[in-house]
């Protein structure tokens, strides 16, 4: 498709695209950090094969032949996007699936290393959490502020002769940083260490070019920035990696008649069962869209610069706090709003007719996130910083956790029940 050209041709596409969004015009949409607006396309990849089944049925003749063409479909939009062979994916189900394969493949001996930073999701804690049980490993945790500093130093510091792997995020989740992934692969190069990524915040939205980046594992999610289903996602796996990585689970298909194990070609052997085959049409739908009609390095430029935008508007303004460098991010852009837990920002911001979401998982900060994406526009992203503008200090006490600042509901105040970060 020929790239539109000019400031008429760059309003005409967004109308065009966001039209296919009809989630974007319901209200002001800044949380594709958590799950991204669904295509009309997308949808209706999903209802088709889901009506197929329901009038055909789900077992006919061909239906295993047709499953694995769709699915190496998706592998192969997967690497026109990203980068890599089309058989060193593997799908999955989430990005935490990604990271269980990749941990949980490894041959692990008690009082190995490995070595993450202070801004990881727990979808990279809790499995390291259960090695450390399992197997009586250790997590060193880097401290890197907001990740604009050095990161690789600090990393670096932490290496020891037990040091087995690098496990981190490509963009950080909680400040939005998009981390300088070349400097910490070539750390992990000179002490022959293993590198794996958590792309959960960067397909889709940042530039990624897996091989590039040296990382020797990387997983995503498909709900994201992506736009797809949810339960849809995959892992990168290098091939001069997988006699590193075990399968850590086995599934039909995967032995012959006479009891032999023989591994699926490429990445294939790390699948852990048969994907929901709407599902993998949805995402198919969604990489297509985003690969034919949107254009990735146009969507990372609005998303970048409307970011920007926000981030400006935010600066300096009275009672907000930013937890997002003014450089070095993306679209993801992190706040607090003083006297408000930010909980209760999101509840008042989507009160407003704007969808964000907030973030906790110690040791890194609880925060509002706003994740700004192509689809929205410059009067929407200053109407979020306006509705931000109008939060004023509610009668809630501050504590301190960790070190962060974060805000307790007053007792007095009615309990509020937590919703699950993601």
């Amino acid at each position: 498709m020929a790239k539109d050209k000019g400031k008429g041709a760059d309003t005409s596409k967004l109308e065009r695209l966001r039209a296919q969004l009809p989630a974007v015009t319901a209200t002001g949409y800044f949380n594709a950090g958590t799950n991204g607006p669904i295509a009309k396309v997308t949808h209706d990849a999903i209802v088709r094969k889901a009506e197929q089944e329901l009038n055909q049925g789900r077992i006919v003749p061909g239906v295993y032949q047709d499953h694995a063409v769709h699915a190496d479909k998706v592998r192969a939009l997967l690497a026109r996007l990203l980068g890599g062979d089309p058989d060193e994916y593997a799908l999955t189900q989430s990005t935490n699936d990604g990271l269980n394969i990749a941990l949980n493949g490894l041959d692990w001996k008690p009082g190995d290393e490995v070595i993450t930073t202070s801004l990881e999701h727990p979808c990279l804690y809790m499995p390291l959490a259960l090695l450390s049980h399992r197997y009586g490993i250790r997590t060193r945790i880097a401290e890197i502020g907001d990740g604009a500093g050095d990161i690789a130093g600090a990393i670096a510091r932490l290496i020891s002769p037990r040091t087995r792997v690098i496990a981190l995020s490509h963009v950080l989740w909680s400040s939005g940083v998009i981390v300088d992934l070349a400097s910490i692969a070539a750390l992990a190069r000179e002490n022959d260490l293993l590198l794996i990524v958590d792309g959960a915040q960067s397909a889709g939205h940042v530039p990624v070019d897996i091989p590039a980046t040296g990382a020797d594992v990387y997983t995503i999610s498909g709900q994201k920035w992506l736009g797809g289903p949810e339960g849809t996602g995959a892992v990168f796996i290098r091939r001069d990696r997988f006699t590193d990585f075990a399968p850590s689970s086995v599934r039909y298909g995967q032995y012959d008649p006479t009891g032999y194990f023989l591994p699926a070609p490429g990445a294939r052997r790390y699948e852990m069962g048969e994907n929901n085959p709407a599902a993998v049409d949805g995402l198919a739908a969604a990489l297509t869209f985003l690969l034919e009609d949107v254009d990735p390095e146009w969507a990372f430029a609005r998303s970048r610069a409307l970011g920007a935008r926000l981030l400006t508007r935010l600066s300096g303004m009275d009672g907000v706090s930013l937890h997002s460098p003014r450089s070095g991010i993306g679209g993801l852009v992190c706040f607090n709003v003083a006297g408000l837990d930010p909980a209760a920002v999101a509840d008042k911001l989507y009160a407003q007719g704007f969808t964000i979401r907030y973030v906790a998982a110690p040791p890194g900060p609880t925060i509002a996130r706003a994740s700004v994406g192509w689809w929205n526009t410059e009067d929407e992203v200053d109407g979020l910083a306006s509705a931000i503008a109008t939060l004023r200090q509610a009668p809630t006490d501050l504590a301190k956790h960790n070190g962060q600042v974060i805000a307790v509901e007053s007792p007095k105040k009615r309990a509020r029940k937590t919703r699950k970060p993601v």
